[in-house]
């Protein structure tokens, strides 16, 4: 099981995000497609058929209400997540299953639908990236992912580190594999940082303590 580093809070990595972006410089084709590429490396392994178990240290700060702080557990089969919390960090909730076919209850603030919030846990969508328009912006390459608003970025070193939902939600990512060492996400509902604690493989026949939510 692999254990990662410590907690930044989510105001430090957010600032750089939300500063004036300089203006957008649309790819050629032949330029585009290494980050297409890029990103469609990065979802085939997300949403591979692999089974993962993972513990994050989380902090919640919704737009009314109290901070919280506390730990998520996921579950993810390649089809559906599901999650438990040490403490609400959206809502009142502790506990559910996402799955992009059946919908469900986010752990992150925000109107996140299903599929963007597992996205989101896993630090990329399942939305593909071909013949869509890629900038490059300032250091920054940008996909537009799809008419709705959804948008990966990639830094100047080629990591995927940012993701932008339809709601408005920004998530700055620290890229890893399988998952997320950290990321920090911003919207209407508040900001939430989640930072990796461990991760593990999780084998067919292993049960969920509790049972699903």
């Amino acid at each position: 099981m692999r254990r990662t580093a410590g907690f930044v809070p989510v105001a430090l990595l957010l600032s750089a995000a939300c500063a004036t972006a300089p203006p957008a410089v649309p790819l050629s084709a032949a330029d585009a497609e290494p980050w297409a590429a890029r990103w469609e490396t990065r979802r085939a392994a997300a949403y591979g058929p692999r089974r993962l178990k993972a513990l994050y240290k989380g902090e919640a700060a919704p737009k009314v209400g109290v901070i919280a702080r506390g730990y998520l557990s996921v579950w993810w089969d390649g089809v559906a997540l599901v999650w438990k919390a040490s403490a609400p960090l959206a809502g009142d909730l502790r506990g559910g299953t996402l799955s992009a076919a059946s919908g469900g209850d986010s752990p992150l603030p925000g109107r996140l639908k299903a599929g963007d919030a597992i996205g989101a846990l896993l630090g990329v969508l399942d939305v593909s990236a071909e013949g869509r328009p890629v900038e490059r912006v300032g250091d920054a390459v940008r996909i537009r992912l799809d008419a709705e608003g959804r948008e990966a970025v990639f830094g100047k070193d080629g990591r995927l580190t940012g993701l932008k939902f339809p709601d408005g939600t920004r998530i700055v990512l620290e890229p890893a594999s399988p998952l997320p060492l950290r990321l920090d996400a911003a919207g209407p509902g508040g900001t939430a940082s989640l930072v990796l604690q461990s991760w593990a493989d999780w084998p067919e026949g292993e049960a969920i303590p509790g049972g699903r939510a």
